[in-house]
């Protein structure tokens, strides 16, 4: 099996044999668990989204076209993966704060408190769409264009939405002081 390019593999799986499913698994374990870290920065999201690609990838065996590169058409069903696991967060208007480090590694763990208290205060203020974009682009790094496809707009409105957004914690910052 180990000398069987991906297609072949592929096909086999679709077929049932078990045996090239775990040679698949094998090989894109790491790329795959790789692709999902560094999008949701975490690694049990990564390892659930990793175990949801593969029972998708059972799930539609049978729609894989042997005569196209098997990669690309893996690599599409693990995207959709993941705009479905971002756009189930926006459902459910997560902001999960604790996956994210406000905070340096060596700093007070007492002004550590007080900035991710403050942090969440602020938060408060402004809608979940509001503080979930802040939280995606400026706390876990994600592109705009990652959260506007998270959240089914257009990258334009995502940037004027922190934009704004950040204005207001500016301002309501600078009012407090």
């Amino acid at each position: 099996m180990k000398d069987l390019p991906d297609g072949q593999l592929m096909g086999l799986y679709a077929h049932g044999s078990q045996r090239a499913f775990e040679e698949l698994f094998r090989r894109y374990e790491g790329r795959v668990y790789a692709y999902f870290l560094r999008r949701v920065r975490c690694e049990a999201r990564a390892r659930d989204l990793y175990q949801e690609l593969f029972l998708r990838l059972h799930r539609f065996r049978h729609t894989y076209d042997a005569s196209r590169p098997f990669a690309p058409w893996f690599f599409h069903i693990a995207h959709g993966v993941l705009v479905d696991e971002w756009r189930r967060r926006h459902r459910q208007a997560e902001v999960c704060l604790e996956e994210a480090r406000l905070e340096s590694p060596d700093a007070d763990p007492e002004r550590s408190a007080a900035v991710r208290h403050e942090s969440l205060r602020q938060l408060a203020g402004l809608s979940p769409e509001e503080a979930r974009i802040l939280v995606d682009a400026k706390v876990r790094g994600l592109e705009y264009a990652e959260i506007a496809e998270a959240l089914s707009k257009s990258v334009a409105a995502v940037k004027q939405t922190a934009s704004r957004s950040l204005r207001r914690l500016r301002l309501a910052s600078a009012g407090a002081d």
